[in-house]
């Protein structure tokens, strides 16, 4: 007989986020009566708008492992509402008589997707997603890019060869130097008269 999962305790899953998430979704595996994870699994491929879910992935969940994406966590939750007759989108405390209350008129699904955005919204630092690695730095061509030197047998003066000039202080300065030597971004804000 496999062994039924218990709710971590707090040495194991200290209070916090997670453990408010763990425990809702474990709200719903009690009610459920505490199905065998292969049951649950195979419940997540058949259902209406399935989205197959492994045992282990589920284990993770339900030990608080793992946060997952919300697809997997919906499945999850729609699984265990099923084998529970319960209506995920149905409000999460039903009052006798159905007559509602404004002190919490969330869903299941809602309060449910509400602990997992804070779950994931307060990870530590150690495990946040890592930084992408920066991209190599693109070669310089086409339209607007600098140009570079053309080999020759002679250097060519003033021209495409040549080493620039020092900047020159005022660019309204007369002379070829100011005229020949681009700006260090490439591009003059000076209008071309």
């Amino acid at each position: 007989m496999p062994r039924m999962l218990r709710m971590p305790g707090k040495d194991v899953l200290p209070p916090g986020p997670k453990r408010d998430f763990v425990a809702e979704l474990y709200v719903h595996y009690r009610e459920a009566g505490r199905p065998a994870l292969p049951q649950i699994e195979a419940l997540t491929g058949t259902m209406p708008n399935p989205h197959k879910v492994s045992r282990e992935t589920i284990r993770r969940l339900l030990t608080g492992q793992t946060t997952s994406q919300w697809a997997v966590v919906d499945a999850l939750l729609r699984a265990l509402c099923q084998m529970q007759d319960r209506d995920p989108d149905g409000r999460r405390w039903p009052e006798p008589d159905d007559q509602y209350e404004e002190d919490d008129p969330a869903t299941c699904r809602e309060y449910l997707r509400r602990l997992w955005n804070n779950d994931i919204d307060d990870l530590e630092p150690d495990e946040a997603p890592a930084t992408p690695p920066a991209a190599p730095a693109q070669a310089a061509s086409g339209w607007g890019s600098q140009p570079t030197a053309v080999p020759s047998a002679r250097p060519a003066p003033g021209g495409w060869g040549s080493t620039p000039s020092p900047p020159v202080d005022d660019p309204w300065a007369a002379g070829v130097a100011a005229q020949s030597s681009p700006p260090a971004g490439g591009y003059s804000d000076e209008p071309p008269f």
